[in-house]
Parts: C-alpha cells; sequence; structure tokens
C-alpha cells in the first residue's frame, strides 16, 4: 500500500529529482541511446500511470490518500508508480555513473511486472491519434 509520504513522490514520478539531480525522464533520454525501444516501453508505462492519476490529481495532492475509500483502480495505480518508481532510481543512478553492465535485466523485469500492474488494476491506455489525413509518410 502507498504510504501518506511517498504520495507526494509517486505523484511527480517521471520529474522528481532523484541522484545527482536527475529524473526518471531524463534518464529514460540516456538509457534510449543505447535500447530506445526498452526506453520507450518504460516511457509507455510513466504516460499511463500519469494517465490513471489525472482525474485524482488535484484532490491528492491537496488531501492525500483515503485507501478505504479510493477507486481500485487509482490504488493499483499507485502500486504501479511504486514499481516504476523503484526502477528509476535504478535507471537515474546508471544515467549518471554509466559504470559496469546497463540495467537491462531491471528494465526488462520492471516493463513486465509494472505492466501486469496496470492490466490488473483495469488502467487505461493512451489512445494514439491517428496522422491527419492526407499526412505524408516518413518512409
Amino acid at each position: 500500500m502507498t504510504s501518506a509520504e511517498r504520495l507526494p513522490e509517486l505523484l511527480d514520478l517521471a520529474e522528481r529529482p532523484r541522484v545527482h539531480d536527475w529524473s526518471l525522464r531524463a534518464a529514460l533520454v540516456r538509457y534510449a541511446q543505447p535500447q530506445p525501444v526498452r526506453a520507450s516501453e518504460v516511457y509507455e508505462l510513466v504516460r499511463r500511470i500519469e494517465l490513471g492519476l489525472r482525474p485524482h490529481l488535484k484532490r491528492l495532492q491537496r488531501h492525500g490518500l483515503d485507501a478505504e475509500g479510493e477507486d481500485p483502480v487509482l490504488l493499483g495505480v499507485l502500486e504501479a508508480a511504486e514499481a516504476l518508481d523503484r526502477l528509476g532510481d535504478v535507471l537515474t543512478a546508471w544515467a549518471v555513473e554509466r559504470a559496469g553492465a546497463r540495467p537491462d535485466a531491471d528494465v526488462v523485469a520492471a516493463i513486465a511486472d509494472v505492466t501486469r500492474r496496470l492490466d490488473e488494476a483495469g488502467a487505461a491506455r493512451e489512445e494514439r491519434q491517428a496522422p491527419p489525413r492526407g499526412a505524408r509518410s516518413r518512409g
């Protein structure tokens, strides 16, 4: 269960400063250089969590979390955010030092875990918009 102390950190999952003030979003940019597909998958999970939090954000920022009366989907999204937050710490530490092996195994495991948690919670996926009619292909 998400603690009241952790809630502000989870609500700012992607932009919160971590190791040497690196955010998860910044670390994903660096991780995308060697692993663009995996970085894109993690970023999609960040967006999916943000989408799940968006309708509750102002209330959570003002009044916190009422675990007894909260929407089960929101609670599932917050649990997924906690799992992704742990990966954020790993990725930012790697992005700063870039010593040793890339955290590929951690990333793959987190993608599977967070995706499963969001699916089980019934969290919505971001709908992709089709390109405008008549848009030229970049192929």
